[in-house]
């Protein structure tokens, strides 16, 4: 049961989101801070593995979980076998993109959702819904029951609006950047064409037609799943990036607003004695590397990446952030180089990205990753991983604040050393980070996101939940 308090009855805000940390993070900054501003009578709905991380949030506001059941295997990486994971992750870009489509989308379990949205909403009788852009059960679900509702895209936003684009500008996840050559042009309208075809393969387009058929039969607005369709009926659209970094397109709709990363106001405070900040506090030049919690690093990455740190010392220190799982992979503990920590889990990337000494950022590209090391300036080196991350990349370089390494079996040890010596030694691009962080935080960042979200839920009709007496 949801409990609802004083005079925010009937302004609800029911926030639903993927357990997806890209998708689901942002959300829980913009949560955290009407927590932190006392608002009350906010729903927060995901999978009931995101049950504890919404319970934690600080704050004199009140924020219900409400789940959507347990998540589903398909959809979490973290639950592949390597078979699948390499299927999906390595390879030809535009296959294993189609592949990944084919195992993650489940008509069946979308309506399960659609079905819980609609429950949720007769339940709560939101004023305003803010989902991901992903979540499109819950778009559907706010349309039939005509609540306005608000988009989170964590995606650069032209990954959603694609239909939107301009035909010369750069194809969602094809990693070209906003000025090419004309070789470059031919190879972008190849990719895109190739997208289009893997897509729209016969047996793809049977299962799709049928379920659009079905969404049709169901009375859904949007029975294709358009995203463009979406937004032209949202109240807005949320995106954690500023155009200049993101490449703008004079198509984008006039609902879009672009807040720049939303980096909490108050940064998760230190456990304990917190050690790793005395480390931090220790060595004046840190590279931090941390790839996410999806990609999964071969026992040859893992050799190459010690190398990587041996070869930066004493110089500079290395904190390296490593699944537990992928640990195994690394020499004896004797054998490590001495300027080299390895966590399993920080308590906040965030805190070791704002910590003075932490001068380069070694990532795999993924849009959270790159707008949060804009943030708080740190000159980037990235290796684009899958779907978006070669786009992030592109955008980090075009922006000045980045350079880029390949993502192969066997890494280029020479290569990322070079990169990041360049990285740490010029001027430059620590220069341009400072620069768009300005140009970043100046969008307003968590503290705009709010403040959006509080407009359009008191600028909706109140609603009340079904069975509440008015009075």
């Amino acid at each position: 049961m949801v409990v609802r308090t004083g005079d925010d009855r009937g302004r609800a805000v029911l926030v639903v989101a993927y357990n997806s940390a890209g998708l689901f993070n942002p959300l829980l900054s913009i949560v955290g801070e009407l927590k932190a501003r006392g608002v009350r009578n906010v729903c927060f709905a995901s999978t009931e593995d995101r049950r504890a991380d919404v319970g934690a949030l600080p704050g004199p506001g009140e924020v219900s979980f409400v789940s959507l059941g347990p998540a589903r295997p398909q959809s979490s990486p973290h639950a592949w076998d390597d078979a699948t994971y390499r299927a999906l992750t390595t390879g030809d870009r535009v296959d294993s993109f189609a592949r990944y489509v084919d195992l993650c989308t489940d008509y069946d379990y979308l309506q399960q959702l659609y079905r819980r949205c609609l429950d949720m909403i007769d339940e709560i009788g939101p004023a305003l819904a803010v989902v991901d852009s992903l979540a499109t059960y819950a778009m559907d679900a706010a349309q039939t029951r005509q609540v306005p509702f608000v988009v989170s895209i964590s995606l650069p936003p032209s990954n959603f609006l694609q239909e939107l684009l301009p035909p010369r500008y750069p194809t969602p996840f094809s990693g070209m950047p906003e000025r090419m050559t004309p070789q470059q042009q031919a190879t972008n309208a190849r990719f895109r064409n190739r997208l289009v075809r893997a897509l729209t393969r016969p047996e793809r387009l049977r299962r799709n037609l049928a379920a659009v058929a079905a969404r049709r039969a169901a009375g859904l607005h949007n029975p294709e799943m358009r995203p463009a369709l979406y937004a032209e009926t949202a109240a807005a659209l949320m995106s954690y990036t500023v155009f200049g970094f993101e490449y703008p397109f004079p198509t984008a709709p006039a609902t879009l607003r672009m807040l720049g990363p939303v980096v909490p106001r108050e940064l998760p405070p230190a456990d304990g004695d917190d050690e790793l900040t005395r480390w931090l506090d220790d060595h004046p030049s840190v590279v931090y590397v941390g790839f996410g919690t999806i990609m999964r690093l071969s026992p040859g990455q893992v050799r190459a990446i010690v190398e990587v740190a041996d070869r930066l010392g004493p110089e500079h220190a290395v904190l390296w952030k490593l699944p537990a799982g992928q640990q195994q992979f690394l020499p004896p503990a004797e054998r490590l180089p001495g300027n080299l920590r390895v966590e399993a889990w920080l308590p906040s990337q965030l805190r070791v990205l704002a910590h003075p000494h932490v001068r380069a950022f070694f990532n795999h590209g993924a849009a959270n990753a790159v707008h949060e090391g804009v943030h708080f300036a740190t000159p980037q080196l990235v290796m684009p991983f899958w779907l978006d991350c070669p786009d992030g990349a592109a955008r980090a370089v075009d922006s000045g604040v980045a350079l880029a390494v390949e993502h192969t079996d066997a890494l280029d040890v020479e290569d990322i050393v070079a990169k990041l010596t360049r990285l740490l030694r010029e001027d430059s691009f620590r220069e341009r980070a400072e620069l768009w962080s300005r140009r970043m935080r100046r969008a307003g960042g968590v503290v705009a996101a709010a403040d959006l979200v509080l407009r359009h839920r008191d600028e909706a009709p109140a609603r009340r939940p079904a069975g509440v007496a008015v009075g």
